[in-house]
């Protein structure tokens, strides 16, 4: 078979799925086409095309990529539509996050262009002021030389040889909201089950961070997020039966990172000790239920409470000594995992200890909002209420997280980031995140509780917006080849969340976090709860 006849193949292939997913105009205007082959997520080609219409198009690029097409699997079709000169504002962080995936982006030199189209540089995990130094790279000239232009475009991948399209809106298939069921629900808690369990290894560590783009683990470590997944493994474990990877998890944790100075039951990351930390660790034993465990169990609940200060707050650091921030984090991680110990052993010192906190934190948060002390606060309140009814600290649970469905992205943002939390008006809120919207999920579930019990009005509109954060958690997951299109070791992703819509970034927590809290959302709502 002749070259030609190859070209006339893809193309005809191409054009007949691409008909009707892409609008016709009467005359054939001049199209410009990018078009990236890949086997089984291996980049075989990648190259732009162009002519007047889309075949004239899909000709010129395809007789630019020398591939068999028994060798393709897929390919992405990014059709380019009409741009404009890029604004400095296009390069500010938030507007860059907020389009990322959906412009591509242009340099004109004197002699030469070149283009990156959105799915390029979502599949490649690149912003736009990364993709500006590579062309410019590409052209040989200064980015001061050159004209800069951004592009929107329409978005498909093409499964080849059958030639099945899906529309794509930032490199994925956007997930509806009523795809979010039970059995949905189910599936997703199992392949996240899957995922986290896959990731102990023999020794029982377990990796912090993924670069699926790259196919490369990351070197650093946070020891809050790999004690919370040494809870959700607990957690797991119970569920499914097995113990085997959360024991050798938790025990390679413990001896790896646990001392003892005085009595006190200390977690170690480099030189620091983080009240966090040694909460998590807490919860984690908790959770595990082993016996083995009890001695660190009380030398880590010894030190929690001995970094409470009279007035109830909490210090933050141990060492260094100098440093008390990330207070909007690690008390409510610590009254969470004192409450969790109260459930168990009911001494009065551990009730206490929380009451303090909470009389100091209320009123400290109320002057100092963050969605970040909302989900920790939240579930450890809901726990003190059991045994200390109160209606003050009830409708704090309720101020708290009315204000924090406020951050919810709703239906007048796009449909891809539908259930996340992020104020674009506030960047120092953090950017949207899988383990944020994880976390959130854990303290909404408990605020419904507490509301189905208290106010049923309330109840319902907290239901409304867990069942969004779930889609958005659904969103972000690799669970099917429309997913991992562009991932060439799919076997270290299946299951993982994403970090967010535009970063492909798996951390471990952006699974624990929406694993503990879809544990807790199955567990409490019957079936017929679970539907929008």
């Amino acid at each position: 078979m002749t070259r030609t006849l190859l070209d006339a193949r893809i193309v005809a292939g191409l054009s007949a799925a691409l008909t009707g997913a892409v609008p016709q105009p009467a005359a054939e205007p001049m199209c410009l086409v990018q078009l990236c082959f890949r086997r089984k997520g291996v980049k075989l080609a990648r190259v732009w095309g162009e002519g007047h219409g889309l075949e004239a198009a899909l000709h010129d690029g395809t007789s630019r990529a020398d591939i068999a097409p028994h060798k393709i699997t897929h390919i992405e079709v990014t059709l380019a539509r009409p741009g404009r000169l890029m604004q400095q504002s296009d390069l500010s962080r938030a507007r860059a996050n907020d389009v990322r995936g959906l412009l591509g982006v242009e340099l004109r030199g004197t002699e030469k262009i070149c283009r990156m189209g959105p799915v390029e540089m979502l599949t490649r995990n690149i912003g736009p002021k990364t993709a500006l130094r590579m062309l410019s790279k590409d052209i040989g000239q200064p980015l001061s030389q050159l004209e800069a232009r951004v592009f929107p475009a329409d978005q498909f991948l093409v499964e080849w040889p059958n030639t099945r399209i899906h529309r794509l809106f930032r490199g994925q298939k956007t997930v509806p909201p009523k795809a979010i069921t039970r059995a949905a629900v189910l599936n997703m808690a199992h392949a996240m089950e899957d995922w986290l369990t896959a990731q102990v290894g023999a020794d029982g560590s377990t990796t912090y961070k993924y670069w699926p783009s790259k196919g490369i683990y990351a070197t650093s470590n946070n020891m809050i997020r790999q004690f919370m997944a040494s809870a959700a493994l607990a957690n797991i474990s119970h569920r499914r039966g097995g113990a085997d990877a959360a024991n050798r998890n938790f025990a390679y944790n413990i001896a790896a990172f646990y001392s003892e100075e005085d009595g006190l039951g200390l977690i170690h990351e480099g030189p620091k000790v983080k009240l966090g930390a040694a909460a998590v660790a807490l919860i984690a034993s908790l959770n595990l239920g082993d016996a083995r465990f009890q001695p660190q169990i009380a030398a880590l609940s010894k030190f929690i409470l001995s970094m409470q200060n009279p007035d109830g707050s909490f210090r933050t650091f141990l060492r260094p000594s100098s440093r008390n921030d990330c207070q909007n984090f690690y008390p409510g991680e610590a009254c969470l995992a004192l409450m969790r110990l109260f459930d168990r052993t009911k001494d009065p010192t551990l009730l206490d200890a929380v009451g303090r906190a909470f009389a100091f934190y209320r009123s400290w948060h109320l002057e100092n909002r963050n969605p970040a002390f909302v989900p920790w606060h939240t579930s450890a309140l809901c726990l003190f209420l059991r045994h200390r009814p109160d209606k003050d600290l009830s409708d704090f649970v309720f101020d708290m997280n009315d204000w924090l469905l406020g951050l919810q992205q709703r239906a007048d943002r796009p449909a891809d980031v539908w259930g996340e939390f992020f104020d674009p008006e506030r960047p120092d809120f953090g950017p949207p995140h899988a383990s944020a919207t994880g976390v959130y999920l854990e303290g909404l579930i408990d605020a419904w509780d507490l509301a189905r019990r208290l106010d049923v009005a309330r109840s319902e509109s907290y239901r409304r917006a867990i069942l969004l954060g779930l889609r958005s958690l659904r969103q972000l997951q690799f669970r099917y080849p429309s997913d991992m299109y562009y991932i060439a070791h799919k076997n270290r992703v299946a299951g993982a969340l994403r970090t967010n819509t535009y970063d492909n970034t798996i951390r471990i927590d952006n699974v624990q976090h929406g694993l503990m809290a879809i544990h807790r959302i199955l567990d409490l709502w019957p079936e017929s709860l679970v539907h929008t």
